[in-house]
């Protein structure tokens, strides 16, 4: 069985405050949106939580962001 890897990632202001503030899946797909168009081009759309990512190869790809509980 293959365990699944955890990594815990916090911001800054985050680790100086010792705040831990919440995120909705909305505004995390904004920030992979923002992460992704910095090493790839390629064409997004966006929906309330998805998000295509269309290179000009022909690729698609759909990331979906869902939180869970």
């Amino acid at each position: 069985m293959i365990k699944p890897k955890i990594h815990l990632v916090t911001t800054e202001s985050e680790s100086m405050q010792g705040v831990v503030n919440t995120i909705n899946a909305y505004d995390l797909l904004l920030d992979i949106k923002a992460l992704v168009s910095e090493y790839y081009i390629a064409t997004f759309s966006q929906e309330k939580d998805w998000l295509k990512i269309s290179f000009n190869n022909g690729q698609k790809f759909k990331i979906e962001i869902k939180e869970m509980e």
